[in-house]
């Protein structure tokens, strides 16, 4: 099964590229990227237009429309890769065409779960032809106890270097050499209050959480095929 996942503006003619390229069939699936507060009409008749080629090729293609918040740039970035990382089957995602806001968080998105991404498309406003891209892998990894503690302060925010090495049955000065390493490569944030320094998960840190989750995901995956 393949599932499309496209940004969706007001020409379809990206959509049919698509289609033409790569093929669809019964029980596909086509996710529009569309912002919650849909304004112009446009959009709408766009929609309307892929969902009826699709009905023509095939009933059971199912058309989504995928909705985000285009004013909270780190809440569209963490729902798009979640819509990556819960789709199953090859992803064909398409980072051309729809609004410029929702494009960047898109193009974070797809670059977070590269390993996800069975195929990506570019679709050139130059010279109006579709072209397959090749995502690098340029995400940064961390160590399995920098994760460990990660995870911590994500279940546990606000916290402290003292209650995270508690938690963790770690000393404090390894808690503090790891949180360094994190505010380093901005996972973390630290805020004084008072004589306190907390410890928050930053943006950048929600994302390295999840894509952890997907790596664990996959390769439990693949253990499972190996003991089949």
């Amino acid at each position: 099964m393949k599932t499309y996942i496209s940004l969706s503006g007001f020409d379809t003619s990206q959509i049919l590229s698509l289609i033409v390229k790569y093929g669809i069939e019964g029980n596909d699936r086509m996710v529009l990227i569309r912002p919650i507060d849909e304004r112009d009409k446009r959009g709408e008749t766009t929609t309307q237009a892929v969902r009826d080629l699709s009905r023509q090729i095939d009933s059971t293609i199912k058309v989504e429309i995928y909705r985000v918040d285009h004013q909270d740039f780190e809440g569209m970035v963490l729902s798009l890769i979640s819509l990556i990382k819960n789709t199953e089957g090859e992803i064909i995602a398409n980072i051309s065409g729809g609004p410029r806001e929702i494009f960047l968080a898109f193009a974070i998105a797809c670059l977070s779960q590269s390993q996800k991404i069975y195929k990506t498309t570019n679709y050139s406003d130059i010279d109006r032809a579709m072209t397959e891209i090749a995502l690098p892998r340029i995400v940064h990894k961390i160590d399995e106890k920098s994760n460990t503690i990660l995870k911590d302060v994500h279940e546990n925010q606000p916290t402290t270097i003292t209650a995270i090495a508690k938690r963790l049955n770690l000393s404090e000065s390894t808690v503090s050499r790891h949180i360094g390493r994190l505010v380093d490569i901005r996972s973390v944030d630290i805020v004084q209050k008072g004589k306190t320094k907390e410890v928050r998960l930053s943006f950048t840190g929600n994302i390295f959480l999840m894509i952890s989750r997907s790596d664990e995901n996959h390769h439990d995956n693949r253990r499972s095929d190996i003991c089949k």
